[in-house]
């Protein structure tokens, strides 16, 4: 891989998640409902939209443009891949009263 950097120095280390990300995301598959077989996921990987500024989805998805709903979209998608539950942080289960 070759890049310049002729805008920001920063964009280096964005680059190489980026790659990263794309890569890894192409050795997932999944299997929902009524699937008969595992698939990878769409190739645009919508995933990435985290990091760049204007997010490219398949036709029909809604955009997510909220950062902090990206970020923990892509962290709940890596926390299933290893079979932990996603984290919402709402805590609802100490807001809500207890009945008896």
């Amino acid at each position: 891989m070759y890049n310049i950097c002729e805008d920001s120095l920063l964009a280096s280390p964005l680059i190489l998640d980026l790659t990263i990300i794309t890569e890894l995301m192409t050795r997932i598959k999944y299997c929902a409902g009524d699937m008969k077989e595992y698939e990878h996921f769409n190739p645009v990987l919508s995933i990435l939209s985290f990091m760049l500024k204007a997010p490219l989805v398949p036709s029909g998805t809604p955009v997510v443009n909220a950062l902090s709903k990206q970020r923990m979209a892509m962290e709940n998608l890596f926390r299933s891949c290893v079979g932990l539950a996603p984290q919402n942080e709402m805590l609802l289960e100490h807001k809500a009263p207890v009945r008896n």
